[in-house]
């Protein structure tokens, strides 16, 4: 074949919820026969070793619910609520964070409000979040909420010390780790589409600084 195919979004996550399924079945099976290992054996080199199998499948079963979770279909309920309530949605998904990460906060948001599922919003928070800690800004970041005509936008300004191309960060399985899976800002993307919201990054040359911009529809009244 001359041209790679292209194969629907939802073809993917089904396949993929299908065969994590399977795979975690067979996870719990084996989780089985190492308890029943664990009550057969008295010597205790054998059973702390079938604790530490234990221990391995049931990660591995996690990760696998975690990552069937990233494709299911967005469901939002949606709540109408203050937007300063979503800036303190972001800061409370800051302050939960392991990894230090210095954020000037700003509100201009007036006394807008909007329509969203919190719980999704919070998700995409903590995800820009830990992606503008692993990758270690230059700087402190600086984080506005504000009210324009039609929409809140919370904008996200995080100094760089090299320029970057944020263009296809949010295409399914891109990554520039080596450790990552291209998921998270794409699931993160799903999310706000979900709650009629939009995403959209710029690098700016002259103030080497990356700008996302996440725009939230005001609600109606």
């Amino acid at each position: 074949m001359d041209a790679e195919p292209d194969i629907p979004w939802e073809r993917i996550a089904a396949f993929v919820r299908q065969f994590t399924h399977e795979v975690r079945n067979g996870l719990n099976s084996l989780d089985l026969e190492i308890s029943l290992l664990r009550e057969l054996t008295t010597d205790p080199e054998s059973e702390a070793c079938a604790a530490r199998s234990r221990e391995q499948v049931r990660k591995l079963a996690n990760q696998l619910r975690t990552l069937s979770a990233l494709f299911q279909s967005p469901q939002p309920m949606k709540a109408r609520i203050a937007a300063r309530e979503l800036l303190q949605v972001w800061r409370e998904q800051h302050a939960a964070l392991a990894k230090s990460l210095a954020i000037r906060w700003v509100d201009e948001l007036e006394e807008a409000e909007v329509s969203v599922d919190e719980a999704m919003m919070a998700s995409v928070f903590r995800e820009l979040l830990l992606n503008a800690a692993t990758f270690a800004p230059a700087g402190p970041l600086i984080i506005t909420g504000r009210r324009t005509e039609n929409a809140v936008v919370f904008e996200v300004c995080e100094p760089k010390a090299q320029s970057a191309d944020p263009s296809d960060w949010d295409e399914a399985f891109f990554t520039t780790r080596r450790t990552g899976y291209g998921l998270g800002l794409c699931v993160a993307r799903r999310l706000l589409e979900a709650n009629n919201a939009t995403i959209a990054r710029h690098f700016l040359k002259k103030e080497s600084a990356l700008v996302t911009n996440v725009s939230v529809p005001i609600a109606a009244a």
